[in-house]
């Protein structure tokens, strides 16, 4: 099958692609609990008589097209929950489910890679190798994509590299924009808590006022990017929450700081991460009073491999049109658990533009008016099928 008839099953199921999406978008589930989003991709995978396991990682799925002796495989993920957000958009297939909607477009992920799948099958005789088609949950919170790598995911047959996408509203549709290299930050949750003696607010002379020492920590801490790191190094360290205190005539004893550390490389995590600790503890024992640093590391940086990040991008500038890539100036320091696949094989990690001019609403991502312009399916399926099959061509040499 050529790029031009692949063009034409992509217009032709599109119709039905949309249809898909609509449903997952009106029945968004949180993470570890995507019980019906794993059935409906089930039912989809069923009709396509498409092998899978599901239940991976709670409620994954694996599916494999290609030679049943292939002796090695691309892999495609998609994520598939949803978030803890009230929709907005007022459209007719907006979430019924209160609360829940899927404001990252993972629904948008998932039914790209179930049109990708009715491809891979259409033409599976033609496949010079696997197709492993990865509907993975929990990206929004414990990193599903460990999970799915830890059941053996990326074996039988050895994965020799991998692909994954995400839409982004600020890029025109029919763009791909993408990093060769460094793409997204590593995450750290970082928990602080300040110990100092709680007082009658009127004698602060009695105790020592956990806020005042917490505020100190906090504004020290912006001092790791503006002094101790080089201007040209991106680091992160924010406090998003501050907790303590109970009565307004009280100097507070306690105080919690909740926050996050992003890097784009473990050594510069590291280098955040001693640097958090000896501020904190110093910055309160000057006020007499102790702190308690905890951190616990999360994802890992997404690096994508530049061979294939090159390999993508010809991909669609050839089959998609001149002008339709856009590098990233510099890497994100969002995250992403994708990074966990490209830690372990060659990959890319790619968005696909979902802004449609003349948009009444303001786009973004994790907000309740977030409204993606549909056509951007066909463009994730085209860069799916024709990516992994120029990967699987340059690929056969190695096998």
């Amino acid at each position: 099958m050529n790029s031009a008839q692949i063009k034409a099953m992509v217009e032709d199921e599109f119709e039905e692609l949309v249809e898909i999406r609509r449903d997952l978008h009106m029945h968004p589930e949180l993470s570890e609990h995507e019980e019906r989003t794993e059935k409906a991709i089930c039912t989809q995978l069923d009709k396509l008589g498409i092998p899978y396991e599901a239940g991976v990682a709670g409620h994954g799925i694996i599916a494999t097209v290609g030679p049943k002796d292939a002796k090695y495989g691309i892999a495609i993920r998609a994520d598939i929950d949803a978030l803890p957000i009230t929709e907005c958009t007022g459209l007719p297939y907006a979430s019924v489910n209160k609360g829940v909607m899927h404001a990252c477009g993972h629904d948008i992920h998932t039914t790209v890679l179930l049109g990708a799948a009715k491809i891979f099958k259409a033409m599976e005789s033609e496949l010079k190798g696997a197709v492993k088609l990865f509907f993975q949950p929990a990206e929004e919170t414990i990193g599903g994509a460990e999970r799915m790598i830890a059941h053996d995911g990326l074996n039988s047959p050895k994965i020799t590299r991998v692909m994954g996408m995400h839409v982004d509203p600020t890029v025109p549709t029919g763009c791909i924009h993408l990093a060769k290299s460094r793409m997204n930050a590593s995450t750290t949750e970082l928990i602080i808590n300040v110990n100092g003696v709680a007082c009658h607010g009127a004698h602060p002379d009695q105790g020592i006022d956990a806020i005042v020492v917490a505020s100190h920590i906090v504004l020290a801490l912006q001092t790791i990017s503006s002094r101790f790191a080089a201007p040209t190094t991106p680091v992160i360290v924010t406090i998003g929450t501050i907790h303590g205190g109970s009565k307004e005539n009280v100097c507070a004893g306690q105080v919690k700081l909740g926050g996050t550390i992003r890097a784009l490389d473990f050594e510069t995590r590291d280098f955040i991460k001693a640097h958090v600790k000896t501020i904190a503890e110093n910055t309160a024992a000057a006020f007499g009073a102790s702190a308690e640093v905890i951190m616990n590391d999360g994802y890992p940086p997404l690096v994508n491999d530049v061979a294939t990040s090159l390999a993508i991008a010809d991909v669609a500038e050839k089959e998609i049109g001149r002008g339709s890539v856009i590098f990233m100036d510099d890497p994100s320091l969002g995250a992403d658990d994708f990074a966990y696949f490209t830690s372990k094989v060659p990959g890319v990690y790619f968005n696909i533009g979902t802004y449609k001019e003349g948009q009444a609403l303001p786009q973004a991502l994790h907000n309740e008016n977030f409204a993606p312009d549909e056509e951007c399916i066909k463009y994730g399926v085209l860069m799916n099928v024709l990516g992994a099959l120029r990967l699987l061509d340059e690929d056969e040499a190695k096998a």
